[in-house]
C-alpha cells in the first residue's frame, strides 16, 4: 500500500478559545501558555504544526500581542515550540523527552453510571459488531472477504472527470444544501435505470437518494414502525440488520430459506402478525437462493393480509449469469406494499455512499418530510457525478465489462470447486451477484476453518456468525467479484486442503 504523500501546512491552525475564561484572574500571557502548552500535551496540536502569528492569534482570542509574545517566549525556552524568522513558529518537532507526560487512554477511564448502563445496554451488540468490522487500515479486504468488491475494475480516470466537473465554477451554486429527496436529475436517471435492468416502472419523484442502505431501512422502520413491532429478517443474512431494528425498538425475527426462497411458512408460525419483511429475491446474500415467483407470490399475499410491508433489496441486481433475470419483486406489487432499496457501491466502489428507496406513491410526502426533518442530504457533488456517470452511458458500458469478468471469476471458481473442495464440501446457487456460500457437514466446524483460513490470508466469513438464531447453518460465505481468476484458483485450492484437515481420521497440523 502506497504511503500517504507528506503536505507541508501551508497556513497556521486556526486558535480563538484560550484556556480560562475572560474574567479570571488568569493574565493573558498565562491563558496563552496554558492552552497552547494543553494542546501539544493532549496531541491537538502536533509536531511540526505551523502555530498563529503573534499578531493574528492576538487578534482572533482578543489579548495583547504582547502577551502571546510572552507566552511565546516562555514556550521556546521549554523546547516545546520553535520560532522561525521570516517563517513564523511550529510546535517542536520532534518534542523534547517528557514534553508529553504519559495518559491514561480514554477507553480505560472508568465510565460514570451513566454511561455504564448505555454500555451495558449495547454490550449484546458489541461481540457481533467486533466481527463484521473491517480495520480502518486494511484498505486492501483479505482474499474472498465476501465484502470484496471489484474496486480495481472501476473507470476511476471517468469518475474523476465527472467529480472535477461537479467541482467547476458553473456548479458553484450546488455548495449550498441539497434537496433532502436527492437531485431530480440523479432521481430520473435512476428511474430509467431500474426500468431497463429491473423492470421497474415507477415515478422519479418516488425515488429518494439517500447514504446507504442501512439509511434507507433506518428511514423506513422510522417511517412505518412502532415500538415493539415484529420484523421478518433473511436468516442467516446481513448481521447487522438485527441490531438496528433492536436499537429502533423493533424485534426482529430471523426466518429461514428452503429451495424456492424465503419460507414464508416458517414465518409466519413464528410471526404471524409481522409488520416489515426485509430480502433479497434475486440473489440472497450469502445463501445466493433465488426467491420463486410462487414464493414471491405467496409473500405478497400475505403482507396484504396483514397490511404489512416488505422491503426489496437490489444490490448487486446488475451481474446475472444465467439466464435473464425476472423481474423485481416491486413489479409483481399491486396492493404497493413493496419498498425497493437499491445502491450501486458493489458494481461501482464502496466508499460512494450513495443509494435509494423506491416508497409508494401515497408515502412521497411523508418520507422526504421525515428525512427533511432529520436534516439529511446526500453528498451532492457525488450525486452530480453519478448523475453524468448514468446519464452519459459510462455505466452502462461499466456494467457489460464487469459482467463479463466477473462472469470469468465465477467460472473460475466453479471449476476450481469442482477441482479442489472435497465432495463433501458443496458449493452454493451462484446465478447471480458476486459471493456464493460452501456449505460444510457437522464433522467441519465452519468457525474452525475459518480461523485456520485466515491465518492464511483467505477472508471467508463462517456463516454461523451470521445467522442469529440457533440453527444447523455451517458453511463458508466467500465474494469473488474482486479477486482474479488465477488467484481464485489458487485460493480455493488452499481452502480444500484446509477442509481435508478436518475430515474424519485426519491429522491435524
Amino acid at each position: 500500500m502506497a504511503e500517504p504523500m507528506a503536505m507541508k501546512q501551508v497556513a497556521s491552525v486556526f486558535i480563538q478559545s484560550l484556556q480560562g475564561e475572560p474574567g479570571m484572574s488568569l493574565a493573558q500571557r498565562v491563558r496563552v501558555y496554558r492552552t497552547v502548552l494543553e494542546g501539544v500535551r493532549s496531541g491537538t496540536l502536533r509536531p511540526g504544526t505551523r502555530l498563529p502569528s503573534a499578531r493574528r492569534l492576538a487578534a482572533d482570542c482578543a489579548v495583547s500581542r504582547g502577551a502571546v509574545d510572552e507566552a511565546f517566549e516562555q514556550l521556546q525556552s521549554e523546547g516545546l515550540i520553535e520560532r522561525r524568522v521570516g517563517d513564523g513558529s511550529y510546535v517542536a518537532n520532534p518534542l523534547p523527552a517528557g514534553a508529553v507526560p504519559a495518559q491514561v487512554p480514554a477507553a480505560e477511564r472508568p465510565a460514570s453510571a451513566s454511561a455504564q448502563r448505555v454500555i451495558e445496554r449495547f454490550a449484546p451488540h458489541l461481540g457481533q459488531w467486533s466481527r463484521l468490522e473491517v480495520a480502518t487500515e486494511l484498505f486492501a479486504l483479505p482474499t474472498l472477504h465476501p465484502r470484496n468488491v471489484p474496486t480495481q475494475d472501476f473507470p476511476l480516470d471517468t469518475w474523476r472527470r465527472l467529480m472535477n466537473r461537479a467541482w467547476s465554477e458553473p456548479y458553484r451554486s450546488h455548495l449550498n444544501y441539497g434537496p433532502s429527496a436527492g437531485l431530480p436529475q440523479l432521481r430520473e436517471a435512476i428511474r430509467r435505470h431500474l426500468a431497463l435492468t429491473r423492470g421497474v416502472h415507477c415515478e422519479a419523484g418516488q425515488i429518494l437518494i439517500v447514504n446507504s442502505p442501512m439509511q434507507a431501512v433506518e428511514l423506513i422502520a422510522r417511517v412505518l414502525l412502532e415500538p415493539g413491532d415484529k420484523v421478518w429478517l433473511e436468516d442467516p443474512g446481513h448481521a447487522s440488520l438485527p441490531v438496528l431494528f433492536e436499537v429502533l425498538k423493533a424485534r426482529a425475527i430471523g426466518v429461514p430459506f428452503d429451495g424456492q426462497g424465503l419460507d414464508v411458512a416458517h414465518g409466519r408460525r413464528l410471526a404471524q402478525d409481522a409488520r416489515l419483511v426485509y430480502l433479497h429475491p434475486l440473489g440472497q446474500h450469502p445463501l445466493g437462493i433465488r426467491t420463486t415467483a410462487a414464493r414471491g407470490a405467496e409473500l405478497l399475499r400475505w403482507a396484504t393480509e396483514q397490511g404489512s410491508w416488505i422491503i426489496e433489496g437490489n444490490y448487486n441486481t446488475e451481474i446475472v449469469h444465467e439466464g435473464v433475470p425476472p423481474p423485481a419483486l416491486y413489479t409483481q406489487d399491486h396492493g404497493e406494499r413493496v419498498l425497493l432499496v437499491g445502491t450501486f457501491e458493489g458494481v461501482l466502489f464502496p466508499s460512494l455512499r450513495l443509494a435509494y428507496v423506491v416508497v409508494p406513491q401515497q408515502l412521497v410526502t411523508t418520507f422526504t418530510a421525515m428525512r427533511g426533518l432529520l436534516g439529511e442530504h446526500a453528498h451532492v457533488a457525488t450525486q452530480l457525478a453519478l448523475t453524468a456517470f448514468i446519464e452519459e452511458g459510462h455505466m452502462s458500458a461499466h456494467l457489460r465489462e464487469l459482467r463479463q469478468r466477473c462472469r470469468a471469476r465465477r467460472e473460475a471458481l466453479l471449476a476450481a470447486a469442482r477441482a479442489w473442495l472435497p465432495g463433501w464440501a458443496r458449493l452454493g446457487p451462484t446465478a447471480e451477484g458476486m459471493h456464493a456460500a460452501i456449505h460444510l457437514p457437522a464433522f467441519a466446524p465452519d468457525i474452525e476453518v475459518f480461523r485456520a483460513l485466515r491465518k492464511l490470508g483467505i477472508g471467508a466469513v463462517p456463516l454461523s456468525s451470521i445467522c442469529w438464531h440457533e440453527r444447523s447453518v455451517n458453511g463458508l460465505a466467500l465474494g469473488y467479484g474482486g479477486t482474479d481468476e488465477a488467484t481464485i484458483t489458487e485460493t480455493v485450492g488452499v481452502i480444500g486442503q484446509v477442509l481435508r484437515r478436518f475430515e474424519p481420521g485426519a491429522a491435524m497440523s
